[in-house]
């Protein structure tokens, strides 16, 4: 008993030692998704980002993403995109122009999933082009026996392959997400979970926000 005392009390001293921040937020996210035609292994997507800070009060950040995948075979497929985002932190407005590269693959059952991202990102303020990679990890098995309610686990992280006035080089941030999912229609479903994000930054200081994050999902 003593020696779990001693271990949650360590553990409890880790975030204060690192000057850990904890935040809450909220994550929402609509997505329209569709084929360029019915027998195309062309897909499109329309994504529209809402994200808050202190709660619900204070819009931090915007962004709308659009993207064109190829279907490389039934389980997985390349593409690329283009996000301009909207950025309000206290210290005033940011403006990022991104493109992004990726690679999709997915099981037989559609349950398991792995996405990598190569991201180049021109920020307002910054003295050079910011270049990231991301890896997601993402498992669903079903809750319900008609497949309309299912649990979710999501793992991504995201690396700086360079440094700029504005990252540095290295590891950025681990966004842990866990969830369930329910399926509307037959066209239409929607995400909600807890999503923990921790980040490091630039400097000694770490963010560790908890989210509440809500995905809408369409497909005409």
């Amino acid at each position: 008993m003593k020696a779990i005392l001693l271990l949650l009390v360590a553990l409890g001293a880790v975030p204060a030692a690192a000057q850990t921040e904890a935040e809450p937020r909220v994550w929402m996210e609509v997505s329209v998704q569709g084929r360029m035609g019915p027998d195309s292994s062309w897909r499109w997507a329309a994504d529209s980002l809402v994200r808050t800070r202190n709660g619900a009060s204070t819009i931090d950040f915007m962004g709308e993403w659009v993207s064109a995948n190829r279907d490389l075979t039934e389980r997985s497929a390349v593409g690329m995109g283009y996000a301009f985002v909207a950025g309000f932190p206290d210290t005033g407005f940011l403006r990022e122009h991104r493109f992004v590269q990726q690679y999709r693959w997915r099981d037989s059952q559609g349950r398991v999933s792995f996405r990598t991202q190569l991201e180049e990102r021109f920020v307002s303020g910054d003295n050079a082009m910011a270049v990231r990679v991301r890896e997601r990890f993402r498992a669903t098995w079903p809750l319900a026996a008609r497949g309309t309610l299912r649990a979710v686990v999501s793992e991504e992280v995201l690396v700086n392959v360079n440094s700029t006035a504005r990252t540095h080089r290295g590891f950025d941030s681990n966004q842990l997400f866990v969830g369930i999912g329910h399926k509307v229609t037959a066209k239409s479903g929607v995400e909600i979970g807890y999503l923990n994000v921790y980040s490091p930054g630039a400097s000694r200081r770490t963010r560790h926000s908890h989210v509440m994050s809500v995905t809408l999902v369409v497909s005409l």
